[in-house]
């Protein structure tokens, strides 16, 4: 398949990564015995891209990205953002988990000011970026409203805007519109690409959904199961920005079905 053949050549000119995933082991005790979740994982992350990490339940996606995010160690090989070992949670990293997770007592706008206020950061200027990260995730003059007043999409949104409010490089989301009915799904999907390409920042996503992988990313990284491991690295050709229009092409479908065939899915 011609579409699939990796650009690397051109790409590689360029030996800077933001992130970089050499031979890593995860395993968790149980009882008397060790049970490795990730094995040999080798991943290399430009600033601005945007990844996907694919791959059936417990294949390890959202263990790997708590590793990316400093909120587990390896257990052993090499992972660093910039240059430097990732030791702990990071200013540089922005973390969406699956559900909006807002304190109810607390408007939108004191929703939004919780990890500056945990930071100890400057609250006011906070408070005045507050406007713009509203308008980008779609919800301007929603400051003043309380969670139960929103939608699940909407507080989805809020997420968001929380997760941009300490302006960190790297987002890693892990399957935050999963929950979500498939009409918002898609609409937030659309909305996170525009937010990516307007920021440039790098975004790292977990999904069960091989049609919105394709769809959203530069790079599909596919995972096995028992333990997890890299498939393959597809890299995304299909110019951008992407509208829905893309999921008719040829080459879409193409790139669905070769993921498809590589997970063992559908009726032979």
């Amino acid at each position: 398949m011609s579409i699939l053949v990796n650009d690397a050549l051109d790409r590689n000119l360029e030996t800077n990564y933001q992130i970089e995933i050499h031979n890593i082991y995860k395993s968790f005790d149980k009882r008397d015995s060790a049970v490795t979740v990730l094995e040999n994982i080798n991943l290399n992350v430009r600033a601005g891209e945007f990844i996907s990490l694919l791959g059936p339940s417990g294949c390890g996606k959202s263990t790997l990205l708590k590793l990316i995010g400093g909120l587990l160690d390896q257990s052993s090989g090499r992972l660093e953002i910039d240059g430097h070992a990732i030791t702990g949670p990071s200013k540089k990293v922005g973390f969406m988990f699956q559900k909006a997770v807002l304190l109810p007592w607390r408007t939108v706008q004191q929703n939004l000011l919780l990890p500056i206020e945990l930071s100890k950061g400057n609250v006011e200027e906070a408070n005045a970026r507050i406007g713009q990260l509203l308008e980008l995730v779609g919800l301007k003059g929603y400051e003043h409203y309380y969670p139960k007043e929103l939608s699940g999409g909407m507080q989805q949104r809020i997420s968001l805007a929380r997760t941009l409010m300490t302006d960190p490089d790297i987002l890693l989301l892990d399957e935050p519109f999963g929950a979500l009915d498939e009409f918002t799904r898609e609409t937030l999907n659309f909305s996170l690409m525009d937010i990516a390409e307007q920021s440039g920042k790098t975004v790292i996503l977990v999904t069960h959904n091989i049609s919105e992988a394709v769809l959203m990313s530069d790079k599909v990284v596919v995972l096995g199961i028992n333990p997890g491991h890299v498939l393959e690295t597809i890299d995304i050709n299909i110019p951008k920005p992407r509208t829905d229009q893309v999921m008719a092409t040829k080459q879409y479908s193409e790139y669905v079905l070769h993921i498809r065939d590589l997970l063992g899915v559908g009726r032979k």
